[in-house]
């Protein structure tokens, strides 16, 4: 499989893919459309966007791959809760049974991976909004754009879907 269809694949199964953000798809099927030999102005009738919305994903796509289609960096204080401890908080809720208890609240999680009480329950309130209870984790496929490139690009995530 060469570069380009591997790139399409992951535009393509990004746009089909129904967890994925609305936005990142919507830029999968900008670049689709260009890449089937459309005009600025056919896509942007086709999908509804303005001409400069065509332009800058289909520039930002040839300048980066597929990371150019991911959001950039907002200003503002940088992230404190970063996605390895949300990783550890998830797979320690789904792998591990706390002790003396049925399941994990958020004091104990925050003692076990020394997070505070109130990170646990941002994390976990941000999974529940994707995913849908909190036992479902294994329903949660939102990961980073580089990591899902590089994961996908090797054939091992795709098939989760």
């Amino acid at each position: 499989m060469s570069s380009a269809d591997a790139q399409r694949a992951v535009l393509e199964w990004w746009v089909r893919r129904r967890t994925t953000v609305q936005a990142l798809a919507q830029r999968a099927r900008i670049v689709l459309e260009c890449a089937e030999g459309r005009s600025i102005r056919e896509v942007t009738r086709r999908l509804r966007v303005s001409p400069d919305t065509v332009r800058s994903w289909r520039r930002r796509f040839i300048e980066r791959g597929l990371d150019g289609l991911c959001d950039e960096p907002r200003p503002g204080v940088p992230r404190k809760i970063t996605d390895t401890d949300v990783e550890r908080v998830v797979v320690k809720a789904l792998e591990e049974k706390p002790k003396n208890a049925a399941s994990w609240s958020t004091r104990p999680m925050a003692a076990a991976t020394g997070l505070s009480q109130s990170a646990i329950s941002r994390i976990w309130a941000g999974v529940r909004t994707r995913a849908a209870p909190l036992a479902d984790f294994q329903a949660v496929h939102r990961p980073l754009c580089s990591w899902a490139t590089s994961v996908t690009s090797a054939g091992l995530y795709r098939n989760n879907q």
